[in-house]
């Protein structure tokens, strides 16, 4: 579902306009087959395995305010600082918390209220797992408060990285 509230001005002119974005949500599921939903679980709960599966990932690491590993599954209030786009060109990065892990209720989700300067806040990344026939099903839920217009322009291949990822 894409709800879009954003509050941007701009003046062209004699013109004027103002639109407003709240939030934009892209949600992304597939059926990974040949694995337990406690596997799935921590394979995407451990940001080392994110590159390895996102073509946008760059690199993780423990940003330097936080002492916990990034080569296991994060538990609840671990960080992760995610390198995107197309570094050296383009490094965009964004701190992650995770808020939820709770594999009985095959939930892991992430969090960052900052978000990517000057682009996005209250970036939200939710993983719903269920068990399915021969292996599980992931929902991958993206959320998050554009800052800049530029950021509809990315939107598409978020949505394929993401596709592609899953």
């Amino acid at each position: 579902a894409i709800d879009i509230y954003l509050l941007c001005f701009a003046v062209l002119g004699n013109l004027s306009f103002a639109v407003q974005v709240m939030a934009f949500q892209l949600t992304t599921s597939s059926t990974v087959n040949g694995i337990t939903r406690d596997e799935l679980h921590n394979f995407l709960a451990t940001p080392t395995n994110w590159p390895k599966i996102v073509a946008s990932s760059h690199s993780v690491k423990c940003p330097s305010f936080s002492t916990n590993s990034v080569e296991s599954p994060l538990a609840v209030g671990d960080y992760v600082e995610e390198v995107f786009g197309l570094p050296p060109i383009l490094p965009l990065s964004v701190v992650w918390q995770c808020i939820v892990s709770d594999v009985s209720r095959g939930k892991l989700e992430f969090s960052s209220e900052s978000g990517v300067p000057m682009l996005a806040k209250k970036c939200k990344m939710n993983f719903t797992i269920e068990d399915a026939t021969d292996g599980c099903r992931v929902e991958l839920a993206m959320e998050f408060e554009p800052e800049n217009p530029i950021v509809y322009a990315g939107i598409p291949i978020l949505s394929a990285d993401n596709s592609l990822a899953l």
